[in-house]
């Protein structure tokens, strides 16, 4: 049975029961709720090979593979808030 009939727009079958480990890669405004994947995945150091370990190469490889997939980069201020609530926020 494929995994694709479980999949909801924005959603990921395998962020949510494969590897829930993921999620603390995700990150969410505070304010208008929009979910995007975290820049730190983005940094060299997330898709090197730590400690001569195959397995966490390929664990590390494949959370990226799905999060640049299911969400766009979501930058976060001090206070949890994504640049265009930030924006707003700071206006009044």
């Amino acid at each position: 049975m494929s995994h694709s009939k479980y999949n909801k727009r924005g959603h990921s079958f395998y962020l949510e029961n494969w590897n829930p480990n993921a999620k603390k890669y995700i990150n969410e405004c505070k304010i208008c709720g929009y979910k995007g994947y975290s820049p730190a995945i983005e940094q060299p150091d997330f898709l090197t090979e730590r400690d001569k370990d195959p397995g966490v190469f390929s664990l590390n490889k494949s959370i990226y593979k799905e999060l640049t997939k299911t969400f766009s980069l979501l930058e976060l201020d001090e206070f949890g808030r994504c640049e265009t609530c930030a924006k707003i926020h700071d206006k009044k």
